[in-house]
């Protein structure tokens, strides 16, 4: 089956079914990462609060979810 095809059929689920795939989804994708990356954790949690900082002082431009998302789409 081809990406846009199980895109198409799953973006047709009802809401509460897409947020417990996205949900499985992600738990599988973390589990994966958490095991290649045992260190993973804490360098992510020390580069969200390194980004944090970086907002709020004014450093880095906040972004919309559309934004983010656009640039993601246009990435791809």
């Amino acid at each position: 089956m081809q990406i846009e095809q199980l895109t198409r059929e799953v973006m047709s689920l009802p809401v509460a079914e897409r947020v417990g795939l996205a949900q499985a989804l992600w738990q599988s994708i973390d589990c994966e990462l958490a095991e290649k990356y045992p260190d993973n954790e804490t360098a992510t949690i020390k580069l969200a609060e390194e980004r944090d900082a970086e907002l709020a002082s004014g450093k880095s431009a906040k972004r919309s979810h559309e934004q983010v998302m656009q640039a993601a789409r246009r990435a791809l």
